[in-house]
């Protein structure tokens, strides 16, 4: 007998109706285990009952680009004169600091089991050189140095910091590259620099390629690889094992879920 299925949602930031449209199709008796691929907040229009709906039923998720923004938000640490940020609600709650500490829970990385399938969740993707631990071992680099000092961690946080860089000779760089691994990424060279400027589907330079078009070490132990976070792709990446959940809802596209069981992708159209 097959497991309840495992969904996996796309980039939220803010559809709030979209949002529970999609859920009443994929889990209507709130049986099934729904997870999400980082974003949900910003940009769209309705942040603040997103995060609300997701804190009173306890759905999880990992962290991207825009939760770590809140984040910093919520903290008074971000050192960006952001003006276009749709945040106001949620940092004007008297429960910010319990959305906070709800947030400091998620990881940047996730495995999930789903029907004896292994899927690697994470916002923006990984590098073609991890292997699973490899993977592992970054996320829980970076979720304990965010949960021993947030502030420290989120005010440091904000850099275009493109090549890597040992833990041992700068941690504070070498923080700063695994935040934009797995919240900023889309174009990488073959030796793992990042492109964090382009976010259009295609690069004008050259060595610079989608990040999911090189072989991935880590699908030796996993299964698929599901993202979010770049729109422009409209979820195509046609690689079998590598599935962009990010359809741009807030653009105007689709809010998509995966479901991890047998990889069919369930879309609601935007009402922006």
């Amino acid at each position: 007998m097959k497991n309840k299925p495992t969904f996996v949602i796309g980039d939220i930031q803010g559809c709030y109706s979209e949002f529970r449209r999609l859920l009443k199709i994929i889990d209507p008796m709130k049986k099934n285990k729904i997870f999400c691929v980082g974003d949900l907040v910003n940009r769209g229009p309705y942040s603040e009952r997103v995060v609300d709906y997701v804190l009173n039923n306890k759905i999880k998720s990992v962290l991207g680009n825009h939760d770590l923004h809140m984040m910093a938000m919520i903290l008074g640490v971000h050192k960006k004169n952001d003006n276009k940020h749709t945040l106001q609600k949620i940092l004007g709650k008297n429960k910010s600091i319990k959305i906070f500490e709800y947030f400091l829970k998620f990881p940047f990385a996730k495995l999930i089991v789903s029907n004896e399938s292994k899927s690697l969740i994470t916002h923006a993707g990984v590098l073609p050189s991890w292997s699973l631990n490899n993977v592992l071992s970054a996320n829980e680099e970076l979720t304990e140095a965010l949960k021993s000092d947030p502030e420290k961690f989120l005010s440091n946080m904000y850099s275009d910091r493109r090549k890597d860089i040992s833990k041992s000779t700068n941690k504070r760089n070498r923080a700063r590259f695994l935040v934009n691994v797995f919240t900023r990424m889309r174009f990488i060279t073959k030796d793992n620099k990042l492109d964090l400027q382009t976010k259009v589907k295609t690069s004008s330079r050259e060595k610079y390629k989608p990040w999911f078009v090189y072989e991935h070490r880590c699908l030796d132990d996993v299964d698929n690889i599901v993202f979010g976070h770049w729109a422009a792709l409209n979820g195509v990446t046609n690689h079998n094992f590598i599935k962009g959940v990010d359809l741009g809802c807030v653009w105007g596209g689709s809010l998509a879920a995966i479901n991890l069981n047998d990889k069919s992708i369930i879309t609601v159209e935007s009402e922006l």
